[in-house]
């Protein structure tokens, strides 16, 4: 089960999911972005899984908003956050 970082309604909903992690059920996904009013694509949840599955990192962080679903590595996303 993902865990929810940050939820901004109707804008970006940002979660992680633990290192090699499988997503058995990508509809939790969907779900949390129809949450914010918008869809995800199963080939692009497939591409986060696999590259969940090949990083080495301690959590996959999933960031999903109108306009892109970003997946990136924990320390990516920790890097990120300091630079806003």
């Amino acid at each position: 089960m993902p865990k929810i970082i940050s939820i901004v309604p109707d804008v970006e909903i940002i979660f992680s999911l633990p290192r090699r992690k499988i997503i058995e059920n990508k509809s939790i996904i969907h779900l949390l972005a129809q949450y914010i009013g918008t869809t995800v694509k199963f080939d692009d949840i497939n591409r986060a899984q696999l590259f969940s599955l090949e990083e080495e990192m301690q959590d996959l962080v999933i960031v999903i908003n109108h306009s892109n679903f970003t997946f990136l590595t924990d320390q990516e996303f920790e890097d990120n956050s300091s630079e806003s």
